[in-house]
This record gives C-alpha cells, sequence and structure tokens, in this order.
C-alpha cells in the first residue's frame, strides 16, 4: 500500500501567475543527489525555457494558475528578418520544465509523485485563463525581446556569444533592480490604470546575535489585486475589445515575487558568466526547434504568432510520458 499522498498548502485566493523567461545557461544537475532526478533533469539540461515563478504546488495539486499572455505577437527586427516567438511550442517547452521540476520537488519533499491526472487538470484549469497585469506582461515581453536582440541578433552575426548573454542578463537585472527601487508598478481594474506599491516598509522585531530582540524597518511583500477572465467564455478575440462587457472575478497575487526571484537568478548567471570557459545554450536550439522563427519581413504575418488564443495543442501527456515516476506506486 502507497503512503498518504502529502499536498502542497495552496490558497484560493492566489492567482498564482506565472510566465517563461529565456535562460543562458544550461541547468546545473550537480545539485541533486538521486540518479533518477540527475537522469530526467538532463533530458532538459538544454532547454533554456524557465517558468517563473515555478508554481510546482499548484501543478501538483491540479489548480490553476494564470499565464502572463503577451497582448501582441513578440518580435523583433533583426537586419532582413524579422525573429518571432512562435507562443505553442515557446509554451511546449516551458511546461515541459515546469513538470520536471514538479516531479522532482514532489518526489523529495513528499516522496510522491505527479500524476497525470493532476497534470491534465492543472494545464484544462488554467489554459483558458487570463489576468490583467500590464507591468508584468510589458516586462517580460520586453525581455524576450531582449532575447532576440542581444542573443538572436549576435548567433545571426556570428558574434562572441558569451559576451552577447552577459549583456542581456544585464539588461533584465537593470530592470528588476529598477523596478524594486522605484516600488510600484502599473496594474488594470475595472477598465482603468493605477500604480501600487510593490512592498511597504513596516516596523517590526527581528532577532540578533545572542537571541537579542530588536525593532527595525522590514520589508512586507504587497498583495495586489488582479482581474481574471475566462476566455472560453467572452472569447478570445474580444480580449482587446473596449466594447465588451463581462464580469471578472478578483483574486490577489505578489508582484515582487517575479522581479525579485528573476533578479537572484541574473545576478546568479554574472557571476558565473565573469570567468566562464563552458557553452551557453546556443540561440540555434530555440531556432531549430521552432521556437524561435525567422521571417522575412516584407512577407510575414504575425497573427499567427498571437498569445491571445486556445492552447490545445500543448500535449500534456506527451509531456509525462517523457518521464518514469519516481516511485512506482503512483500511478499516471
Amino acid at each position: 500500500m502507497s503512503p498518504k499522498k502529502s499536498q502542497y498548502r495552496t490558497y484560493k485566493s492566489d492567482a498564482a501567475p506565472f510566465f517563461f523567461y529565456i535562460d543562458v545557461l544550461p541547468l546545473d544537475v550537480s545539485q541533486y543527489d538521486i540518479p533518477h532526478h540527475v537522469e530526467m533533469l538532463k533530458r532538459v539540461q538544454s532547454n533554456p525555457i524557465m517558468p517563473l515563478p515555478l508554481r510546482v504546488d499548484r501543478v501538483f495539486s491540479g489548480e490553476s494558475t494564470i499565464l502572463i499572455r503577451p497582448r501582441e505577437p513578440v518580435s523583433f527586427l533583426i537586419d532582413e528578418n524579422l525573429a518571432v516567438i512562435n507562443p505553442q511550442p515557446f509554451i511546449q517547452s516551458g511546461i515541459e520544465k515546469l513538470l520536471y521540476f514538479t516531479e522532482v520537488r514532489a518526489s523529495r519533499e513528499f516522496v510522491s509523485s505527479l500524476t497525470l491526472e493532476n497534470a491534465r487538470e492543472w494545464w484544462n484549469s488554467t489554459k483558458n485563463l487570463y489576468g490583467k497585469l500590464r507591468s508584468l506582461e510589458e516586462d517580460f515581453v520586453a525581455f524576450l525581446k531582449a532575447y532576440l536582440h542581444i542573443m538572436v541578433k549576435a548567433k545571426v552575426n556570428n558574434e562572441d556569444l558569451i559576451s552577447a548573454a552577459t549583456k542581456y542578463c544585464e539588461l533584465i537585472r537593470d530592470v528588476c533592480n529598477q523596478r524594486i527601487k522605484e516600488k510600484y508598478i502599473l496594474v488594470e481594474m475595472n477598465e482603468k490604470e493605477k500604480l501600487v506599491d510593490l512592498y511597504k516598509m513596516k516596523e517590526g522585531k527581528v532577532y540578533e546575535k545572542r537571541f537579542k530582540r530588536t525593532r527595525r524597518e522590514l520589508l512586507y511583500p504587497t498583495f495586489v489585486d488582479i482581474e481574471v477572465l475566462d476566455l472560453e467564455e467572452v472569447g478570445y478575440p474580444s480580449i482587446t475589445s473596449k466594447n465588451i462587457q463581462f464580469k471578472a472575478k478578483v483574486i490577489k497575487y505578489i508582484p515582487l515575487l517575479f522581479y525579485d526571484d528573476l533578479l537572484e537568478c541574473m545576478l546568479q548567471n554574472l557571476k558565473i558568466l565573469k570567468d566562464f570557459e563552458g557553452k551557453i545554450i546556443d540561440p540555434s536550439f530555440l531556432i531549430e526547434n521552432n521556437l524561435i522563427k525567422l521571417l522575412d519581413k516584407e512577407t510575414s504575418n504575425l497573427e499567427q504568432y498571437t498569445w491571445l488564443k486556445e492552447f490545445d495543442e500543448i500535449n500534456i501527456d506527451l509531456i509525462m510520458n517523457t518521464f518514469e515516476p519516481t516511485f512506482p506506486y503512483d500511478l499516471r
């Protein structure tokens, strides 16, 4: 008999938004000590699409998250070509990473494997949701465009990729730093835009040396309201319309997590790249696997690369079948 399955603690008021950024360094598997996990993660070591934050809690529990969706196709002009992110394979690759990390973490923390039923339930409850996240949408689009402008352009022009990777990570670091320094972001509620704080500074108690308790200013992340729409109900093309009327569900999220987590990732990358003698993930991986398309700027049609559409072609079963569960008593 299998042991009772534990669960991550989740909250109904948590919108759990997430998106992806493109990393430049291969996944470091040396921090994992279970042979099965090492073998698993080596399969996605060269996949640079990283989910942020890693909402393994919601995937493992089969509960919905909010996929951040750019409102327009993500592209950048490179000489005579138009480089564009191809949403479907891009999201598929990001979800692949997310499912792999969910299996690894769940098996380490709960001695339990991710089930196909929960993975399906998570994606089916997520794929039609849209959250109005103005600043996060704009920033993540900027990060993707930065990759196209810096990394893909360097590849096309046969420039040094390590120098390009350093420049790319510095740009993301600077944007995250600026957001945290400015302390606010732009959100949309009831068809109106407003600025909200990322965090508040409040006086609190802390323990220092010799368990001495003292008071000082502490940072408290702000919970921010987000309007969540079901695009299947209102119609995908209608999301950009100003005339359609519908009732959105309002729940909360912590925007600071995005900038704080991504800043930490970029600082770690820059530390490694400073004296790096290995190989970064070549942008050709993304081009050859159809995640990035190089189109003729004169004849390209960007409408097919919209993010505001159904993603029924995302194949959860295909991803789950690429690895064996850590614990065989958790049947798929």
